[in-house]
């Protein structure tokens, strides 16, 4: 009897050890990491960013997995929100050396706008990290979507 309580108890403990991992894994990491900000999903495919306010340029990044074949490239997001934000691609080289960068300030409305800024990298090799951060020193809040970054 012994035997068997301590087979089922062994059971019992690794089918609850393996539930939570089964669990964690359903949910996928979002590809957009805050920068003094916290970034969540709405909806699918609808993410919402809140900053804390604790200095200017505070919002979010994205970079994108796969590198570029050509030099011409394409920021594109679907943004609402109040005040404004500054867009900003910045371009490092393989070693994550500031190569250059690029900003558009944007002001945000209540209802989905597309903004679009172009792009020439120095080398199809390098990375790129856009960003959607605050102008002001001051909490914010805004939504995105439909965020890539393609060839031209």
């Amino acid at each position: 009897m012994k035997k068997i309580m301590t087979s089922f108890f062994t059971l019992v403990f690794l089918f609850s050890m393996q539930i939570p991992s089964l669990a964690a894994e359903d949910r996928p990491t979002i590809p957009y990491y805050g920068v003094g900000a916290t970034v969540q999903e709405v909806v699918e495919g609808e993410y919402l960013v809140k900053t804390e306010g604790a200095k200017a340029e505070e919002g979010f990044v994205y970079t994108p997995p796969e590198p570029f074949k050509e030099k011409n490239i394409k920021f594109q997001i679907t943004l609402k929100g109040k005040g404004n934000v500054i867009l900003k691609l910045e371009e490092t080289n393989a070693r994550g050396q500031y190569i250059k960068e690029k900003k558009m300030d944007v002001t945000l409305t209540e209802d989905w706008a597309t903004y679009e800024m172009t792009f020439t990298l120095e080398s199809p090799t390098s990375q790129i990290d856009a960003f959607v951060l605050s102008k002001d020193k001051e909490p914010a809040e805004f939504s995105f979507k439909n965020i890539e970054i393609i060839e031209e």
